[in-house]
């Protein structure tokens, strides 16, 4: 079997997440620094979706479908964990 696909993907994955780490110590402002670890996280989402799910080689639309759910699971996740995030802030001030 061909593996130096996934060792390649494995190492940009692995030298992203240690950029993440650097750049999350640095001295950026907040919100350029929200913006850089969204971005890598979702090129991250999108490495190991077309590597090791497999999905570089699907139809369209399975991986379209696939997306979606993702999206709407992580929106229904959110929905249900930011009133408790708000909340928590409220009480910290």
């Amino acid at each position: 079997m061909h593996y130096k696909r996934y060792w390649a993907t494995w190492a940009v994955l692995l030298l992203l997440t240690v950029l993440m780490i650097f750049i999350g110590n640095g001295p950026l402002p907040k919100l350029l620094l929200l913006g850089v670890l969204l971005v890598a996280m979702m090129v991250k989402a999108v490495l190991i979706g077309a590597q090791f799910m497999h999905l570089s080689s699907e139809h369209r639309g399975i991986v379209f479908m696939v997306a979606a759910g993702l999206l709407l699971v992580g929106l229904a996740l959110f929905a249900g964990i930011a009133p408790d995030g708000v909340r928590a802030f409220e009480l910290r001030q």
